[in-house]
């Protein structure tokens, strides 16, 4: 076997190529394990059901996903009735980079546990943690931390003691002009009769931006305005800054250490306020200080914690947080550990062997493409509907769960504990008097309500539902249970004052709403579209809207059934409308092949025409319009309607044609019509599959064939969504025109297009199927290479000019405020390394549109390549259709179906021109950013 040397590569993408070859060629590379984080997760729900297409069945399956929580509240509370545990995912804290590595070491107990990556890839030991976190550099900002506070030391000697009987205020007088407007407190000792010793601890940031660094060429400044100042000619001054650090806790902690150090009333603030005990001054400090401290770290990774109930079978809770890592963070880099009280190395006294089981997830903040994690408590909400629904698949009973459906207190925060006990359970006592209140509240579990009116009607909901349940369920544990909840949320709804039949009103009013809305919905011009509607699914239609009628009906009061009557009519009129243009529309599907029987033209088994489904949609605008503003119209002559409804329905298949041509229009009127009819089924089984699934009083047959459905349905919906993106993304611009609105159809644009890329990305790597290595030719490479060095060159400096806290950690960058002159010159420079960036990357995008394939391939998975490509693909396009419309004026006018054809031929034929309809918006959006940054620049 020949022997393998990694540094005959010059490049470090060759070098990972052919270290993967050598591995498959000795056969200890596992198979297909550099795949799996590419997949975005190991499972989906249901069991069975593809990853792809996921995150667009959120809009259609809002019970599954979204800030509902998962599943509806009833199913989910018919669970935890009946025994189900919580979902609990924690956000312990934030680090930056240089954090990354202790972290890991936490969780993975200094090494002694092994800790999982996103490639499934198992890592033991502190040296490969080590080498782990260096893979991780490129993903980590490296932001220093704000110097917040400052401790401070000043010795002054009085020139003149007479007249200075008040030296508390002499000292503040002094300190006020170095420091101008910022908050500090101080103490004094008396040295000698004519010399004080003034500490104390300073805030850094002023009210207007102005940051001092605590270090010596803040001290000088300090210095200077002192001895600039009238007070200071009256005194000797000598200032310095002993030091300085970040956060309020940092701030607490040494404003208390000089209350301590001092005696009884010997700390003030800069308005003479004593700060006399540690209650004060954390109030101080924690009230009135925080938002003045404009605090900032470096967040470059998060740490995870993920739990379960004692006894919870440790391998499938593994899986499921392994599942729920890899689909919530599939972009991300990240590694946890399973803590498990069996084989827990740190000792219980020690904070280890806790009695459940639960993860440590290390995650990187930014992913490989360069999006940021966003965090929200509904994100978190979400993040714990997808660890329920991952737990309920690996067999583990758990559901999302929020502490504003029991009247749970509020939890306290790390600042307003500290530990005081590890063994077992940690047991902390409270920083404050108001702290060690909160402490006590949460872990006695107090009923409590929160007093918004959202979540007091998100309360009042809660006991709805749980009313719900006790009166559906037979058994009696989970009738008590649920009994219980309601009357430990009245009594939390009734110690808070809040009036619960006004949200009561409120959420009645809230559901009235939501039918008027959806019943909007199932008549207006925008809703079904008529083309996709068979008989079967009209007649449903027609229920729907019926079963809406019936809802609202029974919502109103009696004086409103005079506008409730017009409404129902006004309904009624819609259907009656769609009904007759369904009809229309069968009886020309009838006739459409007796008239192209003659012709000969080869159309007899095909689908039904572009035209048609043109038609229809002109037809149902043409009929629904008007209808849904306000009282029936009486209907025209129905000759003279569908006359000019045809021509109407003419123009808008003529201008689609001649857009994008016949071929175009067809399949992808096709594929609209399958995706319609497989949206509705899947909402109609997830509909059921929500509802009925979990019910007591179901077989388990009943269970699976209502399962079956929704699996069937989410698989049609899923195979309509790829075939939709694959036929957009090879040049098909008509499908493009007709996703805009639609967002389930963008996101699969979006989505199909980032597995190309991901794709593109493996092949780069993967010598078997590296095109551009067996492609292009070395001069080619070679040139992009150096051009996408300029142009990552351009977009760093470009970056550090944007903002001043980019450049932070430039050591010869002061952390003052900038002058008006350095604002402007920064600005001017900013401006010149956006330009160079642009014109660099439209030098790339010529050069792949003029033949280096190299370029045009690593485009792929080069964002801002990409979408230059296609937008100096646009200005290309219209300089053509500029000569060609001079040429038809001068030559005379030219075949508009054989041209509308050439364009299309052309849009397929050139991947860029794929796609020009959407170039537009793209431009719009990447100028509004701009627009955005210059603002805040100005700002």
């Amino acid at each position: 076997m020949m022997e393998f040397f990694l540094g005959a590569f010059e490049r470090d993408w060759e070098r990972r190529r052919a270290a993967l070859l050598h591995e498959l060629q000795m056969d200890e590379h596992e198979e297909l394990d550099w795949d799996r984080p590419r997949r975005g997760g190991v499972a989906h729900l249901p069991a069975g059901v593809g990853g792809w297409g996921g995150a667009r069945r959120q809009g259609r399956a809002a019970a599954f996903r979204g800030t509902g929580g998962g599943r509806p509240m009833h199913a989910r509370f018919a669970a935890l009735a009946r025994g189900s545990q919580p979902a609990v995912v924690k956000l312990a804290s934030y680090g930056g980079g240089i954090r990354a590595a202790a972290m890991m070491s936490y969780a993975s107990r200094s090494g002694e546990l092994p800790v999982e990556n996103e490639k499934g890839e198992r890592i033991i030991g502190k040296q490969a943690l080590g080498e782990l976190r260096g893979d991780w550099e490129h993903l980590f900002d490296n932001r220093t931390a704000s110097r917040d506070v400052g401790m401070f030391q000043a010795s002054i000697t009085l020139a003149s003691v007479a007249g200075m009987d008040d030296r508390e205020e002499f000292a503040r007088e002094i300190l006020r002009a170095g420091f101008g407007e910022r908050r500090f407190v101080y103490a004094i000792e008396e040295m000698k009769a004519d010399e004080l010793e003034v500490r104390g601890v300073v805030v850094l940031r002023d009210p207007g931006g102005e940051r001092l660094t605590a270090d010596a060429k803040a001290t000088a400044i300090v210095q200077e305005r002192v001895d600039n100042s009238d007070v200071g000619r009256d005194a000797k001054v000598r200032f310095r800054f002993r030091g300085y650090g970040n956060g309020v806790e940092f701030a607490t902690a040494r404003v208390r250490d000089l209350v301590e150090r001092m005696q009884q009333g010997g700390v003030r603030d800069e308005t003479a306020r004593i700060v006399g005990d540690f209650e004060k001054a954390g109030d101080l400090v924690q009230k009135e200080w925080r938002r003045e401290l404009h605090s900032r770290k470096g967040r470059d990774v998060m740490h995870l914690i993920v739990s379960a109930r004692a006894g919870t079978d440790v391998t499938a809770f593994q899986a499921a947080v392994r599942d729920f890592l890899g689909e919530q963070f599939g972009g991300q880099r990240y590694v946890f550990a399973l803590h498990d009280p069996a084989d827990d190395p740190k000792e219980m006294g020690q904070g280890g062997q806790r009695p459940h089981v639960h993860a440590h997830a290390i995650v990187t903040m930014r992913s490989e493409t360069g999006d940021r994690i966003v965090t929200s408590p509904q994100i978190f909400r979400q993040w714990r509907a997808l660890m329920a629904e991952k737990a309920r698949e690996q067999g583990i009973d758990m559901e999302m769960t929020d502490r504003r459906e029991f009247g749970n207190p509020p939890a306290y925060a790390r600042n307003q504990v500290r530990p005081v006990s590890y063994a077992g359970r940690t047991e902390h006592e409270g920083t404050s008097r108001a702290a060690q209140v909160r402490y006590d509240r949460k872990r006695t579990n107090q009923q409590s309500a929160a007093r918004s009116p959202r979540s007091a009607d998100y309360a009042v909901e809660a006991v709805q539902a749980w009313d719900e349940v006790m009166r559906g369920r037979p058994e009696k544990a989970v009738a008590d249970f649920a009994t219980e909840q309601i009357d430990r949320l009245q009594t939390a709804l009734g110690e808070s004052q809040i009036d619960i039949g006004k949200f009561e009103n409120s959420h009645n009013a809230t559901n009235l709403k939501a039918n008027m809305i959806e019943l909007e919905k199932l008549v207006a011009a925008g809703g079904l579209p008529m083309h996709s509607m068979t008989r079967m699914e009209f007649e449903a239609y027609e229920k729907r809207v019926e079963a809406v009628l019936a809802t609202l009906e029974a919502a109103i009061e009696p004086v409103e059934k005079k506008d409730f009557d017009e409404i129902a009519a006004t309904a009624r009129e819609v259907v009656e409308i769609r009904r007759e243009y369904l009809e229309l529309s069968e009886r020309e599907a009838q006739a459409e092949p007796l008239e192209a029987a003659p012709q000969g033209q080869g159309e007899r088994d095909a689908p039904r025409p572009p035209q048609d489904a043109v038609k229809f949609q002109m037809a149902e605008r043409a009929g629904a319009d008007g209808a849904v503003e306000g009282k029936v119209k009486d209907n025209p002559d129905q000759r003279r309607f569908d006359s000019e409804v045809r021509v109407s329905r003419d123009d808008l298949f003529d201008s689609a044609i001649a857009r994008h041509g016949e071929r175009a229009v067809r399949e992808g009127d096709e594929i609209l019509a399958g995706y319609d009819a497989a949206a509705q089924s899947l909402e109609r089984a997830t509909t059921r599959f929500s509802n009925e699934y979990s019910r007591s009083d179901l077989s388990d047959d009943e269970r699976a064939t209502i399962r079956a459905d929704y699996l069937a349905a989410s698989s049609r919906y899923d195979a309509v969504l790829q075939r939709y993106a694959r036929e957009a993304l090879d040049g098909n611009t008509y499908l493009y025109e007709q996703s805009k609105g639609e967002e389930n159809l963008q996101e699969a644009l979006k989505e199909g297009a980032q597995h190309r890329a991901s794709q593109r990305a493996i092949d780069m790597y993967d010598p078997t199927r590296n095109l551009p290595a067996r492609q292009h030719d070395e001069q080619m490479v070679r040139a992009g290479d150096e051009l996408f060095a300029r142009i990552d060159a351009a977009r760093i400096a470009a970056y550090r000019l944007h903002e001043p806290e980019n450049r932070d950690s430039h050591p010869h960058t002061s952390s003052l405020a900038e002058t008006e002159a350095e604002r402007d010159a920064r600005i001017a420079k900013f401006s010149e390394a956006e330009i160079r960036y642009a014109d660099l990357l439209r030098e790339a995008a010529r050069a792949a549109i003029d033949g280096n394939g190299y370029i045009r391939d690593m485009a792929t998975i080069r964002r801002d390549l990409n979408n230059e490509i296609h937008m100096e693909s646009r200005r290309r396009a219209e300089a053509e259709q500029e000569r060609d419309d001079n040429v038809r004026v001068t030559s005379g006018r030219s075949e508009p179906g054989s041209r509308a054809a050439r364009l299309n031929e052309e849009y397929r034929a050139d991947p860029p021109q794929q796609q020009v309809p959407r170039l537009r918006e793209l431009e719009r959006e990447v100028e509004q950013r701009h627009d955005r940054e210059r603002s805040e620049q100005e700002r």
